[in-house]
């Protein structure tokens, strides 16, 4: 399964927050780890969906960028690309 990243950041009193999005969907289902650091630290490691259902795998990338956007983040780099 190729693994698609997207890294969101915002910057916080305590230091830059920053959320990391691995995610490998394919044919046979999904995968996504969610990793946030803040200030440096990490804070979060979870497995927030996993599933035989990819559509619902992109689904769920759709709807956490939306709240990370809502969040007052900003998407930083997509696929190892930093973001204009």
């Amino acid at each position: 399964m190729p693994i698609k990243t997207e890294v969101y950041r915002r910057d916080t009193p305590q230091g830059p927050d920053t959320v990391t999005v691995m995610a490998s969907i394919d044919d046979d289902g999904a995968e996504i780890r969610v990793v946030r650091e803040r200030g440096g630290r990490v804070i979060a490691d979870t497995i927030p969906h996993w599933g035989d259902d990819p559509a619902a795998g992109h689904r769920w990338i759709e709807e956490f960028r939306g709240a990370c956007l809502g969040d007052g983040f900003q998407l930083v780099e997509e696929g190892g690309r930093p973001q204009q």
